[in-house]
């Protein structure tokens, strides 16, 4: 039987070593190739992306923002960003049309049609404006949601269950 003043100390030892466990089994086994090395010693873990470029977009400052027409009249609001598999932006989502949510539709903008403003010195949004009109949106395709079910996605590629 182990004196009781070891016994908090052996099971923390115990629980730190099964928690690190799955950290191990997620290292690669052997030398990496001279291209990984490379990418590991210029960006200090490869693949990791450890500041937001000035140019970058969050998307917690697009969703909810409003979006403007050539005449500088709202459209409506940015109510979700696709991704495509790739992870490219593939289309901002927008609700037209309706007032104060009712009747209102939802329409997916290429996300190049997008003009975003920076207000200056600042990573919030000034202004987003699209070349279409409120009228325009109107009459474009509403947008449906993939509800299939059954479908999974596991870092890029999507798998059916």
């Amino acid at each position: 039987m182990l004196k009781p003043t070891l016994k908090p100390t052996l099971t923390a030892a115990v629980l730190a070593a099964v928690l690190a466990t799955p950290a191990f089994a997620q290292q690669p086994i052997g030398k990496p190739d001279t291209a990984t090395q490379s990418s590991m010693s210029t960006a200090g873990q490869a693949g990791f992306v450890q500041q937001q470029n000035v140019n970058d977009w969050r998307g917690s400052k697009l969703i909810g923002a409003s979006v403007y027409g050539p005449d500088n009249n709202s459209i409506g609001e940015i109510s979700d960003v696709l991704i495509a598999i790739d992870g490219k932006i593939r289309a901002a989502v927008v609700g037209v049309g309706g007032f104060l949510g009712v009747g209102e539709k939802d329409v997916a903008l290429p996300f190049d049609a997008l003009n975003i403003t920076r207000q200056a010195g600042s990573s919030s949004i000034a202004k987003i404006t699209v070349s279409f009109s409120k009228d325009e949106l109107k009459n474009a395709p509403a947008f449906a949601y993939n509800e299939t079910s059954g479908a999974q996605t596991t870092g890029s590629s999507v798998t059916e269950t």
